[in-house]
């Protein structure tokens, strides 16, 4: 039995009593499904829900377009009358005072539906002997059936899709004009052009309706021949020929004109919405007319073909549409990425306990004759539980004028230890009796004196020791609780079997109890499903818990994963950022590349050595000599090492190349150098070799080898401490709660997934004004138009192939902050999927619902697949049940003493 009521022409709700045995109606207490749907001509509910006798469920909806609609429905039951109730706010402004307002009754049945025979029972189990007395009764899990993606567009596409026929258009045509401009990918101008037709400004004065009152008859009577059509039940096919008598050659230039303002409102989005619906119900009656009488004779259409008709989609020019972005235009990252996936069916797996049947034997108790067997179980358990509490504090306090409680006598013995105590014994004797008696007789006394010899009085004396006392007082608090429980909890279970008169053996058989569940899987509709590549998807994360926390989560990387495979690999350029990176507090300045050494050859000297500096070896000398004017000698000739050098006036410096001399490096000249007559000049000539050398390899592998190591211990450390980490974070040392854990996920992943959707509009239109103004409204597009409960997703946890040290627990968050990459499986609310298929070619969210959104022709396979099932919503339709055997840890006794047989065959 369903009801239909319309609200102020505005929304519906159609409601339904079920069956009194449906799965949904527990013990025959009436229960109601509800469907709202808006606008009223809506094929697809926006809000659906169950309702129990005496029960309240709110409701709550916004359309895209700021339609709100917010309340309670209630259902009571009297004698045989089901009533369904609502108290509803709704309209377009967001303050309920000025909302309209609706209370009353929804839906009134009058008697209850009768109950509808079982379904057909399965081929393999008989499911239709079910007891009364059902006790459970819920679902298990959902699931998605993903169906591929049709390989061709459907054969009769053109039930569901038409397009625009430039054939009949001119020049100066909104269309031509927006072709002539495609070429330039500008979209200011394309969408200037379309301000110009808005504003009937040249070249299209006149050619903008901007409403129903000034489309030409009878196009401005097809909207409301459309809504009559689609609400007809039966639909007569030839009695209602509108064309009939008309020249339909007539109708070609105006419906040219109506696409031209199509065209316009669908590039200028929300721009008189209305109007904008309006056309398009034109073009549909136009399209459904013109399919129907294109042929001589006129098609004969079935029902479902001219519903199909008039649930047709358009599908824009690929020559204009969609627009090119703008220039601020941010393409999608290379690193995540947005694609439809397929269709799939949301089905759910329900169970239900039917029945408790024995199993297994369990256990065999034999008695025989004349026999009187007791058996006895005995189980002891025990629990010990202490708690010990130690707590101390001392305190130094240094003030001599403090008052303290502790024992001013034990603190004074301690700063006695610094003075003397002597003991004396007067007549000190010990008198031994028989056998074990004794008698001391006599005194004996002890006195302090200070260490020094210095005479000073008593109260000097005792004024150091207070003093002293004072300033060594410590406080100490000890304090030792202990607490001890023990419990002990002994059961004894005692049988005694007693056959000392029977007439024969008999044996007891016990089995084990098991439950029999029926399993079913209900079909609740098809799912247009997106996929998701979301590269790093604890980035975020990870960046707050840095942030709240201050807990590192970034995995180091490792030397490899730095370039640095071998010692060889590093270099002066890149130790400095390698050291800093994996935090090295000493650095290992490298050696110098070069060096100097350096002699000097004074007059009378004709040899010296040059020392070269360990670790390096003489690559070039430079040989630099000035000779004193008068001086008997005009050139200074010479070895360096193994090269020769002559100086002179005119040549006075040189360089040799050296051929890698170490240690010693000799410098010798030739020739008189010094008169042998007097007088003698000490300046003739200075000499002075100034040696270049360079450091050995086997140094700066050394230094190489000492970092090299120096950043694997870091790294080691820093991978241990990024483990450790990573294992308190992801809960791994305690006990979980894995539905706490996949709240983290889903959380994180859905901020990740939005983001990556907000993102297509960066993509496709790149306009930063209009997505400030329109943030909001994106964000709320994409909250209603995907069912977020139903995410999916996969990991894919690369580090664990690689190390085991990294693989997690399934249990916990580990493969989730350590993925690189996760992929999503998003559903598409099915009143929302040629939205966000038009949202994700185009950037632009369409203001209308399903059949009015258009498609793009990139789109039209994806589309048509939509199409064929886009009304399948079998909400209650069972597809398939079985039965499940479930073992418990209970026994039950065997009515007889034969031992069970179990024949039936085992399942393939």
């Amino acid at each position: 039995m369903v009801e239909t009521t319309i609200i102020n022409n505005t929304f519906k709700v159609v409601s339904e009593l079920l069956a009194s045995d449906s799965e949904l109606s527990l013990k025959g207490v009436p229960v109601v499904k509800y469907d709202f749907h808006y606008p009223v001509d809506a094929p697809v509910p926006v809000i659906t829900g169950y309702i129990g006798a005496r029960q309240q469920r709110d409701v709550q909806y916004s359309a895209p377009d700021a339609f709100r609609i917010k309340g309670q429905l209630m259902l009571t039951v009297k004698e045989k009358e089901v009533i369904l109730n609502g108290n509803l706010y709704y309209g377009y402004n967001e303050n309920p005072a000025l909302q309209h307002h609706f209370d009353g009754t929804l839906a009134l049945f009058r008697h209850l539906p009768p109950v509808p025979p079982p379904p057909p029972p399965d081929n393999d189990d008989d499911t239709n002997d079910l007891p009364p007395q059902t006790a459970i009764d819920a679902p298990l899990f959902p699931y998605i059936n993903i169906q591929p993606w049709p390989d061709e567009a459907p054969a009769n596409s053109w039930l569901h899709f038409f397009s625009y026929n430039p054939a009949h258009t001119g020049a100066d045509s909104l269309y031509s004009q927006l072709v002539a401009t495609t070429p330039q990918k500008d979209r200011k101008a394309m969408e200037q052009l379309c301000i110009q037709f808005l504003q009937n400004d040249a070249p299209f004065a006149g050619q903008y309706y901007g409403s129903l009152q000034q489309v030409p008859a009878p196009f401005n009577s097809f909207p409301d021949l459309y809504d009559e059509w689609v609400k007809m039940a039966d639909y007569c096919e030839g009695d209602d020929d509108i064309s009939a008598g008309m020249d339909t050659t007539s109708w070609l230039p105006i419906i040219d004109q109506l696409w031209q303002n199509y065209f316009a409102l669908a590039i200028i989005t929300g721009f008189n919405e209305s109007f904008a619906v309006a056309v398009n119900k034109i073009l549909l009656i136009c399209n459904l007319l013109e399919t129907q009488y294109s042929t001589q004779p006129a098609r004969e259409l079935s029902r479902a073909d001219i519903s199909r008709l008039l649930h047709a989609t358009v599908v824009l020019p690929a020559d204009i549409f969609p627009l090119p972005p703008y220039p601020t235009a941010v393409p999608l990252k290379d690193d995540s990425w947005i694609a439809p996936y397929a269709i799939g069916q949301l089905k759910m797996s329900r169970y239900r306990l039917l029945r408790y049947q024995p199993g297994e034997i369990a256990g065999i108790r034999n008695v025989m004759k004349g026999e009187q067997k007791k058996i006895m179980q005995r189980q002891l358990s025990s629990d010990q539980e202490k708690v010990s509490e130690r707590s101390s504090e001392n305190t130094s306090n240094i003030s001599r004028y403090q008052q303290v409680s502790n024992d001013l006598l034990l603190e004074a013995k301690k700063t006695l230890a610094g003075f003397t105590q002597s003991t004396s014994y007067d007549n000190f004797t010990t008198t031994y009796g028989p056998p074990t008696q004794a008698v001391l007789n006599g005194k004996w006394s002890s006195t302090l004196k200070p260490d020094s010899d210095s005479i000073q009085s008593d109260s000097g004396f005792v004024s150091r020791i207070l003093n002293s006392t004072l300033n060594r007082i410590s406080e100490s608090v000890s304090r030792t609780r202990s607490f001890s429980k023990y419990n002990e909890q002994e059961s004894v279970t005692s049988s005694l079997f007693d056959n000392r008169h029977g007439d024969g053996h008999f044996r007891g058989i016990y089995r084990w109890l098991n439950k029999i569940y029926r399993v079913s899987v209900e079909n609740y509709g098809h799912r247009f499903l997106l996929e998701l590549s979301i590269a790093q998807p604890a980035r975020d994360y990870i960046r707050s818990q840095q942030s709240l926390n201050a807990t590192d989560l970034q995995k180091p990387l490792s030397p490899a994963e730095m370039g640095i495979t071998t010692y060889t690999d590093i270099t002066t350029a890149n130790y400095a950022q390698l050291l800093s990176y994996y935090q090295v507090d000493i650095i290992r300045q490298p050696p110098e590349p070069y060096t100097y050494a350096a002699v000097i050859l004074s007059p009378g000297e004709t040899e010296k050595y040059a020392a070269i500096p360990d670790n390096y070896f003489a690559v070039q000398a430079t040989v630099t000599g000035i000779i004193a004017g008068g001086a008997p000698v005009r050139s200074i000739s010479g070895i360096a090492g193994s090269a020769l050098f002559e100086l002179t006036d005119s040549t006075r410096t040189q360089t040799l190349d050296m051929d890698g001399e170490k240690g010693q490096l000799p410098v010798s000249v030739i020739g008189p150098n010094t008169p042998d007559t007097p007088p003698y000049k000490p300046n003739d000539f200075t000499l002075n070799v100034r040696i270049k050398c360079s450091v050995t390899e086997e140094k700066m592998n050394e230094w190489k080898a000492q970092v090299y190591r120096q950043i694997s211990e870091a790294w080691q450390k820093r991978i241990s401490v990024y483990i450790s980490t990573l294992s308190r974070l992801a809960g791994e040392g305690e006990q979980g709660n894995p539905e706490l854990l996949r709240n983290t996920e889903r959380s994180a992943l859905q901020r990740r997934c939005a983001a990556l959707l907000m993102q297509v509009f960066d993509a496709k239109v790149g306009d930063p004004a209009t997505f400030q103004i329109n943030e909001p409204r994106y964000y709320q597009f994409l909250r209603e138009a995907l069912e977020w409960d139903e995410m999916t997703w996969f990991f894919d946890d690369s580090p664990s192939v690689f190390s085991y040290a990294l693989q997690g627990r399934d249990d916990s968050l580990r493969p989730f902050l350590q993925a690189q990459r996760a992929r999503v499986l998003l559903p598409v609310r099915p009143s929302f999927n040629f939205q966000l298929l038009y949202y994700l070619s185009s950037g632009i969210i369409w203001p209308a619902p399903y059949p009015f959104v258009p498609v793009n022709s990139a789109d039209t396979r994806i589309a048509a697949h939509l199409k064929s099932v886009y009304n399948d919503n079998d909400y209650t339709e069972i597809e398939h049940t079985w039965e499940i055997s479930l073992p418990t840890a209970m026994q039950v006794v065997q009515e007889s003493s034969e031992l069970p047989e179990f024949t039936s065959q085992p399942h393939p």
